[in-house]
């Protein structure tokens, strides 16, 4: 083997580890947090009365929705607490909406504010009258859509989807906090090669989570749910994609497939 042959052997071979360590890292990147324990205790903790009484009801009346604040040191999975020791963050429950603010270390959850308003100020919190409401105005696929705002399995998807984010952060260089520093320098939103946010990767590993938390609820018929039904299902998907169309829709819908696949969530019905 001549010298010149052997170098370039070795870089070769160099160049492929650094190929598979790039790969193996983005795929570490993109897989499901499994904090299931801890998205049903703050589920229990903060959210499973209330819900529990509106399914008994199908009323707002009397439900208080309350404002609380804790902090991510009572989370129990072995994933989430090594998260907190780098990263502590406050947890925000019902302050009007989702996120993970990288850059003042919070998580918010929250019911859906419009939706809760909508029910409060048009049908004195008669959610099954908004329903009717919205049916007739809307279609059913609208109405089904609004009435899983107050389902078990939307708070705990948002739950999961905003944890999954804040651990996706810390224990990756936290790329999703020098997106938004970027963002905030350049005075944009935090789109990365021209793609709505909602169809950038970064976006699809939370709405992984809310899929996770809906297939828990539906295991038993997941099999038998096309793509459409479980985008009526999960609000979080729906609205996602209403908002994009044209060739970005297809793309996302491709990649979101595509991790369905790769995490066993991708339902017989759902491929095509």
């Amino acid at each position: 083997m001549s010298p010149s042959f052997l170098c370039l052997f070795i870089i070769m071979n160099k160049l492929r580890k650094i190929v598979k360590s790039i790969i193996f890292e983005q795929l570490f990147k993109e897989r499901l947090m499994n904090v299931d324990d801890d998205v049903d205790m703050i589920y229990d903790y903060y959210f499973k009365k209330d819900f529990e009484e509106i399914e008994e009801t199908k009323s707002l009346d009397g439900i208080s929705f309350e404002q609380k604040e804790y902090n991510t040191s009572f989370l129990n999975s072995p994933l989430a607490k090594k998260t907190h020791k780098l990263n502590p963050c406050k947890i925000f429950v019902n302050i009007g909406d989702n996120h993970y603010n990288p850059s003042s270390s919070v998580i918010a959850i929250s019911v859906n504010d419009n939706a809760v308003n909508f029910v409060r100020d048009n049908f004195n919190g008669n959610i099954i009258d908004a329903y009717h409401y919205v049916k007739k105005a809307e279609g059913s696929r609208k109405a089904e859509n609004f009435m899983n705002e107050f389902s078990e399995h939307k708070i705990k998807g948002s739950i999961h989807h905003e944890l999954a984010h804040w651990i996706d952060d810390t224990l990756h260089n936290r790329h999703i906090n020098s997106r938004a520093i970027k963002a905030m320098e350049l005075g944009t939103n935090m789109t990365k090669g021209g793609l709505p946010i909602n169809a950038d990767k970064m976006e699809i590993q939370g709405q992984i989570h809310n899929i996770k938390q809906l297939k828990n609820k539906y295991n038993d018929i997941w099999d038998e749910l096309t793509f459409d039904e479980l985008k009526s299902l999960t609000p979080t998907i729906n609205i996602v994609n209403k908002q994009l169309s044209g060739d970005i829709k297809d793309k996302w819908i491709r990649d979101l497939k595509k991790r369905m696949h790769r995490e066993g969530l991708l339902g017989k019905k759902m491929i095509n």
